[in-house]
């Protein structure tokens, strides 16, 4: 049988006919929705009830429970109950034997007492502080004029080695001045340490060795630097000695006796790095210049008078860093110096046996106390004798006597020592050293009202609070109770109740008294809400008391508070059975309010977007629909409760979809649930 080839051509065309008229349907359809409108149900908003609430899931435990904790500082005596035991309230369960824990009372009484004691004072030497900063500012006020008057008598071009004449001005001054008062009073103003009152400020208590240095003849010759506490880490210090016009540095020698016995120096170099492996003390010794054109003689100008007085105050300054005792010594030094200058006495021998005696009968009879000392005593005794025979008595007071203008100078330290107790006073009347006293006062109190809480406790033994049954028990006769965590736990288990926390947006809706549904694996039950933890607990003040017990030698105060998470709430179950068993998990409902007779509208008819909420809403004249933000209020699990943007009787979409383009287009409305079309 022959095979009828058919055309290609003849097939391909009606092919093409047909998707031709599928475009022309396609398209006279997209035309005709356009012209239509999109099609949409609408809904009419009305009014209804929203019945709001919070969903949780928590633990079924007894309604009743309390955990018996311990401190570390009991032993156990006797122990009544065993786990099982039904108890009646008031009944003992555990004795303790508290000899360790009134001991630790007593030290944190102690503490506490102290640290009220300081907190008492700073507020005292706040007020002191700021009295006496006001009453320097006056002083150094009254210092300036002075000043200004010495500085208009005294030629400021007149040198000390050149005025032989006593002016009028100057023969005053040497009438109501004398030369122990001189003395006496530059001595005292080189130091910056006036401030007596006691400050909370911690000393710097880490390791040093301290350098002493002084100068031979006296510093008339030459001066010396580098004095002073060094960090026991260096192993070098820099020390340096410079010698003044007519005058050559020899070397540094141990002691002026080695000198004197023709021993070598240690080091010929005045700028010398010198090996620091503990306290170390050396002397500058000085000659007069080779130089034959030098005549000058050892007198002392007054800048002579005041570095050396400065230097002294130092060295005496280097043996201790305590306020009273380092005053109380200064003031033991220039009175005797200046006693002894103003008598005519000026070997530095002499004045030096003088001062050491004066230092060690204070030392004895407990004027300076020892214990505030850097160095032993005997040591600080010799240390002062030292810089104090360093010292040119016959050239310090022959330039006190040559100088016209030592009031001025001595009227220009006092100016600066001024300056440094008004900075010192008002450091001191600041409010940040009070505020530290009461923060530790307090945290000191705190500590003891909790060992007080746990020695009333434990003094009387452990008793029960409610009849119920012991379901935990970490105790045995005998036992130190640093190695119990939970000593005991009693339980009323005819009382149920389930533990949830509240995050931080359901607290505010949810109040005590409230209904709830409980709901367990066995049934449906009617709850209440029975208590709502006034705070959040998440953190614990255990660091902070742990520091406190440690400064009274007390350890693990923070095991004494409770720490948690999230706000706690209680929900009591009303008439629970045997099918709802504690340590279980169960779902909770709270209802939070009724809304009655508000605008509602279903959840599906509500945009959800970044901005707000939108509703579609209708507008039958023209037969179109608008974007529309509204601002809800309550929520269920149909409804939101419209507070804003629509009213009852609006028409909405129904379910808008997620395909909408424009804000505002035609619709065709195809179902209105029982409204108009």
């Amino acid at each position: 049988m022959a095979t009828i080839k058919k055309s290609k051509k003849k097939i391909v065309i009606p092919i093409c006919i047909i998707l031709v008229l599928a475009i022309v349907a396609s398209s006279v359809a997209v035309v005709a929705k356009k012209n239509s409108g999109e099609e949409v149900s609408i809904n009419t908003i009305a009014t209804g009830d929203i019945y709001e609430k919070v969903s949780l899931t928590g633990e079924v435990s007894s309604g009743t429970r309390k955990e018996y904790k311990v401190g570390t500082v009991a032993t156990v005596k006797e122990v009544f109950v065993s786990v099982g035991d039904e108890v009646k309230k008031g009944d003992t369960l555990v004795s303790f034997d508290v000899t360790q824990l009134n001991s630790q009372v007593a030290s944190m009484q102690a503490s506490y007492d102290s640290a009220k004691k300081s907190y008492n004072d700073a507020v005292a030497n706040q007020k002191i502080a700021k009295k006496k900063a006001a009453a320097i500012k006056k002083q150094i006020k009254e210092t300036k004029k002075t000043i200004s008057k010495l500085e208009k008598i005294v030629e400021p071009t007149t040198k000390a080695t050149t005025v032989r004449t006593t002016t009028a001005a100057t023969t005053t001054a040497h009438q109501t001045t004398t030369k122990k008062d001189i003395v006496s009073s530059i001595l005292a103003s080189t130091t910056t340490t006036a401030p007596t009152t006691t400050t909370t400020t911690q000393p710097d208590t880490s390791p040093k060795y301290t350098v002493s240095l002084s100068t031979y003849p006296s510093s008339v010759y030459g001066s010396v630097s580098g004095a002073g506490r060094y960090p026991v880490t260096n192993s070098t210090v820099t020390i340096k000695a410079v010698a003044n016009p007519g005058y050559e540095f020899l070397g540094w020698y141990k002691s002026r006796a080695s000198f004197l016995n023709n021993e070598s120096p240690v080091s010929n170099l005045s700028v010398w790095e010198a090996p620091l492996t503990g306290d170390i003390s050396y002397i500058a010794v000085f000659t007069e210049s080779s130089d034959p054109n030098n005549t000058t003689a050892p007198t002392a100008s007054v800048t002579d008078i005041v570095n050396t007085l400065k230097t002294l105050n130092e060295n005496i300054a280097s043996i201790t860093k305590d306020v009273q005792t380092m005053t109380t010594l200064i003031q033991l030094v220039a009175t005797s110096i200046s006693g002894a200058v103003a008598s005519g006495q000026l070997s530095s021998e002499y004045i030096a046996k003088l001062v050491g005696d004066e230092v060690s009968q204070a030392i004895k009879e407990g004027i300076v106390d020892s214990t505030k000392l850097i160095v032993d005593s005997g040591v600080a005794v010799d240390m002062i004798q030292a810089a104090v025979a360093s010292i040119d008595y016959q050239a310090l007071a022959k330039g006190i006597a040559d100088s016209n203008n030592a009031q001025l100078t001595s009227a220009q330290l006092q100016l600066a020592s001024l300056n440094v107790q008004y900075e010192l006073y008002k450091a001191e009347s600041d409010d940040s050293i009070v505020d530290a006293n009461r923060t530790a006062m307090n945290s000191t109190k705190k500590a003891l009202d909790i060992l007080k809480q746990q020695q009333q406790e434990m003094s009387n033994g452990w008793k029960a609070d409610f009849d119920g049954v012991i379901t935990s028990l970490d105790v045995t006769p005998g036992a130190d109770t640093s190695m119990i965590s939970t000593g005991l736990v009693l339980e009323n288990l005819n009382k149920l109740v389930v533990n949830v926390s509240l995050g931080e947006y359901d607290v505010h809706k949810v109040k005590v008294g409230m209904n709830c549904k409980v709901t367990t694996a066995y049934g449906e039950y009617d709850g209440i809400v029975a208590t709502i933890a006034p705070t959040a607990t998440g953190g614990s003040s255990g660091s902070i008391l742990d520091s406190v017990g440690s400064m009274a030698g007390i350890s693990g105060l923070s095991s004494l508070t409770d720490s948690g998470a999230g706000v706690e709430c209680t929900i009591e179950v009303l008439e629970p059975d045997d099918n709802i068993i504690a340590g279980f998990d169960a779902d909770v409902e709270i209802q939070t309010g009724e809304f009655l007779g508000v605008t509602v509208v279903p959840i599906e008819s509500i945009v959800l977007e970044k901005t707000g909420s939108y509703v579609y809403l209708y507008n039958e004249e023209e037969s179109t629909v608008t974007k529309t933000q509204i601002k809800t209020g309550a929520i269920s699990d149909s409804s939101y409760q419209v507070i804003e943007g629509i009213k009852p009787g609006d028409r909405i979409v129904a379910t808008p979809s997620t395909d909408f383009e424009d804000d505002t287009f035609k619709v065709k409305v195809v179902e209105s649930k029982g409204n108009k079309k």
